[in-house]
């Protein structure tokens, strides 16, 4: 089904400038709502409950435009419950350092999940019913510049929920996720500049709800308790990713298939087998890779049914071609 080629290498660590604001500066944009105390009374001190000015703020967006964009600054936003984005609404972060939505240890109705702490939504219902998920027609929604942070005691807790299509993407980010599920749960177009430390998970994703690839671009992973990946049908697609501290890199769920690509990745002290393949005798698993570099990973790769192994040869070796 494959062809594999692993051969010593050397291995390079690259040092991603976590945390760094990408908008340093107010961007000034006369449509847009700027979540600041003169239009609102938050607090974005890690101490007071935002959830229902943040909100507040995101239904003003729609209210006024449909569609568009709430810049927050710079802050800590305490959450105490989900906040929905509405489609066609950008959440996006400024200042000299990047605001961070926080949940605080052991919020009530976070130990049992998944739980979301933001959850990008198919529409704006009216009063009396639960928001719908993001759909094959959920288009523009993103977050970009802005850190999640899990504190202990929510181990239900995921940080996003991104079911959504087109055009919609989240950027600049970092998941502190510690002793909750996952970073982000279900994704879906493009993540780029992301990075994961903690969780069971930093990714829980399944199929794209249009059915296309889950394109993830420049993501860390490190110090996931199960899997920095866990997923299936995903089409995912892993441009220089880099794993470290982790029993496993990507895990596909038993009895799926997926078409998993992975180009310039970094792999260093992976415990388990860095890649468990599922349903491997499917015309529908296509497991690609070019230009994996590995560290202290003793199985590149192992298969569910067969039980099959691909040992690696050396303490550090180069994935050439999978």
């Amino acid at each position: 089904m494959m062809k594999t080629l692993l051969t010593a290498a050397m291995f390079y660590s690259v040092v991603p400038l976590f945390a760094t604001s990408y908008y340093p500066a107010r961007l000034n944009d006369a449509k847009a709502i700027y979540l600041t105390p003169d239009n609102f009374p938050v607090k974005g001190d890690g101490i007071a409950d935002d959830t229902a000015v943040l909100q507040q703020a995101i239904n003003k967006v729609q209210e006024k435009t449909n569609q568009g964009i709430l810049f927050i600054p710079a802050g800590r936003y305490r959450l105490t419950r989900t906040i929905y984005i509405w489609p066609g609404i950008r959440l996006i972060g400024f200042g000299t350092t990047r605001p961070t939505f926080v949940l605080a240890a052991g919020t009530p109705g976070f130990q049992q999940g998944p739980t979301y702490m933001v959850f990008f939504a198919g529409a704006r219902p009216r009063a009396d019913k639960p928001p719908p998920d993001a759909s094959p027609g959920t288009f523009y929604s993103a977050i970009s510049n802005l850190d999640i942070e899990i504190q202990d005691g929510n181990p239900g807790a995921v940080g996003i929920r991104a079911h959504y299509a087109q055009h919609c993407f989240l950027a600049h980010m970092d998941f502190h996720i510690g002793s909750g599920l996952a970073g982000i749960h279900d994704g879906g177009n493009v993540a780029q500049d992301v990075h994961f430390y903690g969780g069971q998970y930093g990714i829980w994703t399944r199929k794209p709800s249009p059915g296309w690839q889950f394109t993830v671009i420049d993501a860390t992973f490190e110090g996931q308790r199960e899997a920095a990946i866990r997923e299936h049908e995903a089409g995912l697609t892993l441009i220089r990713p880099q794993f470290k501290n982790v029993p496993t890199a990507i895990s596909i769920d038993p009895e799926y298939s997926d078409e998993l690509w992975v180009k310039d990745g970094r792999m260093e002290n992976v415990t388990g087998p860095a890649v468990i393949i599922s349903n491997e005798k499917s015309a529908r698993t296509e497991i690609n890779m070019e230009n994996v570099v590995c560290r202290n990973v003793p199985v590149f790769a192992a298969y569910r049914e067969s039980g099959k192994h691909i040992a690696g040869p050396a303490e550090i070796y180069q994935v050439k071609t999978f």
